[in-house]
């Protein structure tokens, strides 16, 4: 059986649901331009939206880089060079609450509703966690015409996301919430 040293967790759900809240005040939430786009028709979207982890997007900017990964052709995300120690906090938690789940990346997002989509760039399953204050917000999964709309806060979801349309219902106060999950491209890292 698998072990960790557990630095910033106690083991107790709602005790590390707090703790994983108060992390995540501390992080200004962005959307990058691809994001917005992504669901520019929801004009009421103040909320942010980012990735944590590697990406092919490099900035077009002369005047901006992402740092390069040790992998060909991706770039660490600018959440991942602000705020290293994420990595270790999302680790222990998925090790601990998500069953040690094995992802690549986490999607990041504050008060940001997602219309409905698809994970195009998604493989197999990933899980959805909820942390805040907040009313409504259900996350709803149309499984091929069977909807279920459920709240992530009290027990993770886990569904593909690339298989199953899925949307943000309306919600009001605080919301914040992680997707893990493995994506596509990453499974094509090559050392440089």
């Amino acid at each position: 059986m698998e072990t960790m040293d557990i630095e910033y967790f106690s083991g107790n759900k709602k005790e590390d649901d707090l703790i994983m809240l108060n992390f995540l005040k501390l992080i200004d939430f962005k959307s990058g331009t691809a994001r917005r786009n992504m669901f520019k028709n929801l004009k009421d979207n103040p909320g942010g939206s980012m990735l944590y982890g590697l990406t092919w997007k490099g900035y077009l900017s002369k005047e901006k880089s992402k740092t390069k990964s040790i992998y060909k052709g991706l770039y660490k995300t600018k959440v991942v060079d602000d705020f290293p120690e994420l990595e270790q906090i999302f680790r222990e938690y998925a090790f601990i609450h998500l069953d040690n789940f094995n992802y690549t990346q986490v999607q990041m997002n504050h008060n940001f509703k997602c219309g409905r989509h698809l994970d195009s760039t998604n493989i197999g399953e990933s899980i959805l966690c909820g942390f805040g204050d907040y009313s409504g917000g259900d996350t709803t999964i149309d499984y091929n015409g069977d909807i279920k709309s459920l709240d992530c806060r009290d027990k993770y979801i886990k569904f593909n996301g690339s298989k199953y349309y899925h949307w943000v219902e309306d919600f009001e106060g605080d919301r914040y919430t992680l997707v893990f999950f493995d994506n596509l491209k990453n499974h094509k890292m090559e050392l440089r």
